[in-house]
C-alpha cells in the first residue's frame, strides 16, 4: 500500500480543520429562550354611555378626547410600549386608532374605521408584504434571517379586512433585536378582533443566543 507524502496531506488537514471550526461556530440551532407572559388587552368601547361609565385607562383617555380635554385628530387607545429584553429601553408599541377625523360631539356606534397597529421602536418585525402588513405566523413557523424585516409602523388589522392578524385568532408576530453585532430572533403572540376594537398582547419569547433561530411559540 502506498501512502501520500506528508507535504500532500497538509492541505487536506487544513480543509478538515476549517470544516470542523465552521461546524463548531454554527449556532443557528442553539437555544437559550427568554419567555414572558403579558396578557395585556386593549379595547376601544363602542357604546358612548358605557364609555363614560368606564374607569379604565383607555376609556378615560377616549373620554378626555370627547370632552375636549385632549386636542387630537384621532380617537386612540394611546401607544402602549413594552421593554421585551428588560434593558429599560422600550422595544415595541401597540395602539388602536380610529381613522375618522376627531368628532367632539359623539363617538360612532360602529368602528369600521379602526386600525390596530404595531410600532417597532428598537426591534424589527417580519413583513413579507413589504407594504406594512406584518406576517401573521402559525405555531412552529421558523423565524430567522430569511424574509423582509421592517422598522416602520405597520397595520395588524383595519377596515376592508386589511392586515393579516384581523379576525384570525391568536397569531405570532416575528421580531428581532440587534445585539452583539448580530440579531436575536423572537416572537410575540397577538390576538386582533374582527373589528379591530380589541388587541391582546399575550406572551413573547426570544432566543438569547445572537444569530440563532427560533420557532413561533417556542418557549424552551
Amino acid at each position: 500500500m502506498k501512502f501520500l507524502p506528508v507535504k500532500y496531506l497538509a492541505p487536506f488537514v487544513i480543509v478538515i480543520a476549517i470544516i470542523s471550526c465552521s461546524k463548531t461556530e454554527d449556532k443557528s440551532d442553539s437555544y437559550d429562550i427568554i419567555y414572558q407572559s403579558i396578557n395585556k388587552e386593549f379595547v376601544l368601547i363602542r357604546n358612548v354611555p358605557a364609555l363614560h361609565e368606564s374607569n379604565d385607562e383607555i376609556s378615560n383617555h377616549i373620554d378626555s378626547i370627547l370632552s375636549g380635554l385632549i386636542n387630537t385628530e384621532f380617537i386612540s387607545t394611546g401607544q402602549k410600549d413594552f421593554d421585551l429584553d428588560k434593558d429599560t429601553i422600550s422595544d415595541i408599541g401597540f395602539e388602536i386608532i380610529d381613522l375618522n377625523k376627531f368628532n367632539p360631539n359623539e363617538l360612532p356606534d360602529s368602528f369600521d374605521s379602526l386600525a390596530a397597529r404595531v410600532i417597532p421602536l428598537s426591534v424589527e418585525i417580519l413583513d413579507n408584504s413589504t407594504y406594512g402588513y406584518p406576517d401573521a405566523l402559525n405555531l412552529n413557523d421558523q423565524i430567522f434571517e430569511n424574509g423582509n424585516w421592517s422598522n416602520k409602523k405597520s397595520v395588524l388589522g383595519t377596515f376592508m379586512n386589511a392586515g393579516q392578524f384581523q379576525g384570525k385568532g391568536e397569531k405570532y408576530l416575528g421580531i428581532r433585536f440587534f445585539k452583539d453585532y448580530k440579531y436575536k430572533y423572537g416572537w410575540i403572540l397577538l390576538y386582533c378582533s374582527q373589528h379591530n376594537d380589541t388587541l391582546r398582547i399575550i406572551e413573547y419569547a426570544y432566543n438569547n443566543i445572537a444569530g440563532s433561530n427560533i420557532k413561533a411559540g417556542q418557549k424552551e
